[in-house]
């Protein structure tokens, strides 16, 4: 007996066991929703998918998933969850897919392969952690999700028909993908984030290197960023399902504290864009020039709509007031200054934990474990004291425009073994005995 060679059409592709072939590896590189709508790319044939939609979402433009309980699963495509991120189009042709078709169905083979490669808005690969839990749901505030579905060059062939082989050439097609929400949350609560990696980063749990403080508490506003603060310091507040026009119409542009005195919040768009999803976040309160210089621990409640439903909350337990240049590298003058300041409102010079939160020359009332740097953590409350403070929470102070903050060793009233007086290094918050120079000298006041 002799095999015959069998006179047909060459070998292709197909989803549907031959009804519709696939001219194009492009055409397999459709997505399909949980309301089984389906995204195909640009110029690509409808065939396989017939109500296809055709795919321009970009970052600034994702495809919204249909389902508020929709997961990395709800997200179908030509490449089996199973097999991420990579299998091979032999695998596909063969049982139980039978993607190949040809007249002789028995004797086909293939070379080249199709991959995913999942993203989150930072750029990192994700990948791996979606095969791990494909049912976990998407997070509003690592979107938009990027989805690249890629075909490498391939070929069918076919051992015994005429003609014996296809030729795909290789494609590629990003998605950009967001989960659905109905209710507006905050993110992030962005600082400075220059020093805030390495050993300046702090827990996962608490802080991201590319947007800041995480969100720790709805109902403790201690738990949040930040519990310092002084006149003109801001931070970036990041919204998901709201825009900056409509934070500023709820809570309007200046915010009074719920509960304490002395401080109020200015609201703004950062950079002016009203309808992007960033409120800068300004702290307004007593200066050295200020007539009334009283404060006491303020609580702030930022509301996602006029029925005062909370979006973000926090509290500053301890307000500063800085001196412009100098002490002459005398810390009674730096007492005196903090004196002055005093009259219905007590200032003090800072002690060290309410700078920074980090532990050297004998100093060891820090984080544990953490070296002669801050770490950008939010403040808390230990053993009747507090670790960390501005600097730690705030970053480099100095580079906050028109707060009147200066680089340089700010006095603090601790003592070293060796009876030196302690001061904080404001870029690094590093404790010393020492000054950077001569001049470098500088003192703020504390009050709680």
């Amino acid at each position: 007996m002799t095999n015959q060679v069998i006179h047909g059409s060459a070998p292709y592709l197909t989803l549907d066991g031959g009804i519709t072939k696939t001219e194009s590896l492009e055409e397999l590189l459709g997505i399909t929703l949980s309301n089984n709508k389906s995204y195909i790319p640009q110029g690509v044939s409808k065939r396989l998918y017939p109500n296809g939609i055709i795919d321009f979402s970009s970052e600034i433009n994702p495809i919204e998933l249909p389902n508020k309980t929709d997961t990395f699963e709800s997200v179908q495509t030509i490449v089996p969850m199973a097999n991420y991120p990579r299998i091979d189009l032999a695998e596909l042709v063969g049982k139980p897919y039978n993607y190949g078709k040809d007249d002789d169905d028995e004797h086909l083979s293939a070379t080249g392969s199709l991959t995913i490669k999942w993203q989150n808005r930072k750029g990192e690969d994700i990948t791996d952690a979606v095969k791990a839990y494909p049912n976990k749901p998407l997070n509003i505030c690592n979107a938009p999700y990027k989805l690249t579905l890629t075909a490498t060059d391939a070929e069918l062939w076919t051992q015994y028909g005429i003609p014996k082989g296809s030729h795909f050439s290789g494609s590629s097609h990003s998605y950009y993908i967001k989960p659905k929400i109905d209710i507006p949350l905050a993110c992030y609560a962005q600082p400075n984030l220059n020093n805030g990696t390495g050993k300046y980063a702090g827990p996962k749990e608490q802080w991201d290197q590319y947007d800041g403080f995480k969100v720790q508490s709805l109902s403790n506003a201690s738990k949040n960023f930040p519990t310092t603060g002084a006149n003109n310091l801001y931070f970036k507040l990041i919204l998901a399902g709201m825009t900056a026009r409509q934070m500023i119409a709820i809570n309007g542009s200046i915010v009074k504290p719920v509960s304490g005195m002395g401080i109020t919040l200015s609201l703004t768009a950062e950079n002016n864009a009203l309808d992007k999803n960033v409120v800068r976040v300004t702290l307004k309160g007593p200066t050295k020039d200020s007539m009334n210089k009283m404060f006491k621990p303020a609580r702030f409640e930022l509301y996602r709509d006029k029925a005062k439903n909370l979006i973000y909350q926090f509290k500053i337990d301890r307000w500063f007031i800085v001196k412009p240049g100098n002490t002459g590298q005398n810390y009674n003058n730096a007492l005196s200054f903090c004196k002055n300041l005093s009259s219905s409102q007590t200032y003090f010079v800072p002690a060290a934990q309410d700078y920074t939160n980090a532990n050297g020359y004998d100093w060891n009332l820090g984080v544990p474990g953490q070296g002669n740097t801050y770490q950008r953590r939010i403040s808390y409350w230990n053993n009747s004291q507090w670790v960390g403070g501005l600097f730690s929470e705030w970053g480099i102070i100095y580079d906050y425009r028109d707060a009147g903050w200066d680089p340089g060793d700010y006095w603090v009233t601790d003592v070293s073994q060796e009876g030196k007086r302690y001061n904080v290094f404001a870029k690094l918050g590093d404790i010393d005995i020492h000054f950077w120079n001569n001049s470098s000298d500088r003192v703020a006041c504390v009050a709680w």
